[in-house]
């Protein structure tokens, strides 16, 4: 009796193991099945992500893609069983910028003048480079009559950027440039070595450029309706750097 029971536990542990095996045989080809192939994993991508699959390849349960777009390449982790999108990053442009470009040309500041006279008939005060992260600009001061224009220019194509006029509603300058010369010497004693007028906001004004014997330089600043000394400024190499007066209008 004891050795009918032996035989049927030993036949049923027999069954249990052959099911076991043929699960683990059959059953992982069934399963093996269901993963999704390279070609539907690169449509998937493809079709999501509208760009070009460069590389894929099978790494434990998911999918690595490198994917192409825009001139830039994506690494993306893809679920080998449900096709769910795991990751994606951005790893690096394929397109690097051009080297060794060649320098942009900018207009000459005459051939640039030679624009803003075009367009404004006058006298050009003041013409200077402003700065900006883009563009090379400049920007001048046209004096026509009683009216003053402030434009800027873009240096490398020669467009006006913008342009604005006011009236200067102060009547014409009385001084004449001997008389300035003669403001200016009684503040200064020395040699005129250049003189030139400006306008700021409102105010027009004569600057004198003075050199005197010991080699130091002034700038008189004198108002060009008043004649009053607006100020007078020392460059002379490490001695005052300037003395300024003050402007009694």
């Amino acid at each position: 009796m004891k050795k009918k029971w032996l035989w049927m536990l030993l036949c049923c542990l027999l069954v249990v193991i052959v099911v076991y095996i043929s699960w683990q045989k059959f059953g992982n080809i069934k399963a093996s099945a269901d993963i999704l192939s390279k070609q539907e994993a690169q449509k998937l991508v493809q079709d999501r992500y509208q760009g070009t699959v460069k590389q894929i390849k099978l790494v434990g349960g998911h999918y690595l893609i490198e994917l192409e777009k825009d001139d830039y390449l994506y690494t993306i982790k893809l679920d080998t069983l449900s096709g769910k999108v795991l990751s994606v990053t951005k790893t690096e442009a394929t397109k690097s910028p051009p080297l060794n470009q060649p320098p942009v040309k900018t207009l000459s500041e005459d051939e640039l003048k030679k624009i803003i006279l075009a367009v404004v008939k006058g006298t050009i005060n003041t013409f200077e480079k402003i700065g900006s992260n883009e563009k090379t600009i400049y920007k001048a001061v046209v004096k026509v009559d009683n009216t003053q224009t402030t434009l800027t220019v873009d240096a490398v194509t020669g467009k006006i950027l913008s342009s604005t006029t006011t009236t200067n509603t102060e009547p014409s300058k009385s001084l004449t440039e001997a008389e300035v010369k003669e403001i200016a010497k009684e503040q200064v004693i020395g040699d005129v070595d250049h003189i030139w007028m400006e306008t700021k906001g409102e105010t027009t004004y004569y600057l004198v450029e003075i050199k005197t014997q010991d080699g130091s330089e002034a700038i008189v600043q004198i108002h060009a309706i008043t004649r009053n000394v607006m100020s007078v400024t020392w460059d002379n190499h490490g001695k005052d750097d300037y003395d300024k007066k003050d402007d009694d209008d």
